[in-house]
């Protein structure tokens, strides 16, 4: 995981957690109401967003940094991180989250809770050990009783219709791959359990892991395998797959094989899971280093890794599958992330990377729009809607798409008129086009093309 703290600096937070002041009641939040929870049936803007909101930094300026990229590419979603959500003796601080949640309501992002335990921790000194199920059941029924929509803290505050309906845990086990894994399941056995005794509805996942990508591991170091059960039964509700593609270890240029979507394929059949799990990703991007260093080549297989994981099927090859897809890191400069992830070219104000510029026009074709039809391994092509247009998707990539190639055929409504093909650098043309059987001339091959179909000619 890229954080904005990380090794010592963590383990230290984590040891002094106990002694930071946790506050009173929150003031009565001012204003309207806004970010008010992810809609039943949802679009691809509710599906986007990034992170770290940390929790001990809520009106420093690496928060508003973070808050000005996720508005600048039009994303509803951010990973609020805590390494404070508990003191030394694992009980829970259940007014972590005080400080952050009322700067993201204030801003309109809806928050994924994350609290974080790394590896690491267990050889502190003193050390801090997992803890038992019972530590997690007790946090998960604290935190879900605060911060869900219309909980505890939304009382306090006057605000309605607002909260964290995704919690999770753990970020990424795997890479240190130094907690027991017996102990691991039944840390989220019990997060996950007191959750949903405050309420069924909301979801509990595991925090993202690694090493599918960064060791072709599909066990995730046998972590998989520990939570089966838990996956099986529903308790938790998805798998998180951190996947950072890289010329030389994870290269997308060389096919499907270097996706989400098999690595999400491949990490089930390990774990042998009979259930449909959802796709979570709370950390993707391209490595914008080595053969990859070009910014335009960086943006453009940046392009072809946002559907990659908005785009990840169910076992069905038909349902959608992905709950939310959230890149790293659109808030960081090179100053913090350095060249491989940081997405910001600026700091107050945030200005875009070109990857990020990817992000913000795919939001702006299709941030209001759903899927309704789904190819990913045979065509490698996608359908969505909205009351405006239609735009079509198509992975022009070898191994991406089982016809690659400079002419694309799409099959459109009796109603289309005119259509705007875009690539990761923009709108490319604007033609006529008519119903039935269309001939698109993408002039170049390798890669990924959107075709925008307005309802009403522009």
């Amino acid at each position: 995981m890229r954080r904005t703290c990380r090794g010592a600096v963590a383990a230290f937070l984590l040891v002094m957690a106990s002694a930071l002041p946790q506050g009173g009641p929150a003031a009565a939040q001012a204003g309207p109401s806004v970010g008010r929870g992810e809609p039943a049936a949802p679009t691809l803007r509710w599906r986007t967003g990034g992170g770290n909101l940390v929790t001990h930094l809520a009106g420093k300026p690496e928060s508003r940094q973070l808050y000005q990229a996720l508005h600048g590419v039009g994303a509803m979603l951010g990973r609020m991180n805590s390494y404070g959500w508990r003191n030394l003796a694992r009980r829970p601080t259940p007014r972590d989250f005080d400080a952050a949640m009322r700067e993201a309501h204030r801003a309109g992002i809806t928050p994924v809770l994350l609290f974080e335990y790394d590896g690491s921790y267990q050889v502190l000194d003193p050390p801090q050990p997992i803890g038992s199920y019972a530590d997690w059941f007790e946090a998960g029924r604290v935190y879900a009783q605060r911060y869900r929509p219309d909980g505890e803290w939304g009382r306090e505050n006057g605000v309605r219709g607002f909260g964290a309906t995704v919690f999770s845990a753990i970020n990424e086990p795997d890479v240190l791959a130094t907690i027991p894994h017996a102990a691991y399941h039944d840390a989220l056995a019990g997060l996950a359990d007191g959750v949903h005794s405050v309420d069924p509805s909301l979801k509990v996942v595991p925090g993202g892991f690694a090493t599918c990508n960064s060791q072709r591991d599909p066990t995730l170091r046998g972590y998989g395998p520990a939570i089966a059960d838990l996956l099986e039964s529903g308790k938790l509700d998805g798998i998180d797959l951190h996947t950072y593609y890289n010329a030389r270890w994870f290269p997308l240029t060389r096919g499907r094989e270097f996706s989400a979507q098999d690595c999400f394929d491949r990490v089930k059949a390990a774990i042998g899971l009979k259930r449909d799990v959802n796709f979570y990703a709370t950390e993707y991007n391209i490595a914008r280093v080595e053969a990859w260093e070009d910014g335009k080549l960086a943006a453009s297989l940046f392009l072809t890794a946002i559907w990659d994981h908005l785009g990840v099927v169910g076992a069905d090859r038909k349902r959608s599958a992905t709950v939310l897809a959230l890149p790293w890191n659109l808030g960081d400069t090179v100053r913090v992330d350095g060249p491989a992830y940081a997405m910001a070219d600026t700091e107050n104000p945030w200005t875009p990377d070109p990857r990020a510029v990817v992000l913000r026009t795919v939001m702006q074709l299709a941030g209001d729009m759903r899927f309704t039809a789904l190819d990913p391994l045979d065509t490698g092509m996608f359908r969505l809607e909205s009351d405006e247009a239609i735009l079509l998707v198509w992975q022009n990539r070898p191994g991406w798409t089982d016809k690659p190639g400079r002419t694309w055929t799409v099959d459109l409504p009796d109603w289309a008129r005119t259509a705007e093909l875009w690539g990761f650098d923009g709108l490319r043309t604007v033609f006529p086009v008519h119903g039935g059987p269309n001939s698109v001339d993408v002039a170049q091959e390798n890669e990924t093309y959107m075709l925008r179909v307005p309802r009403r000619p522009r």
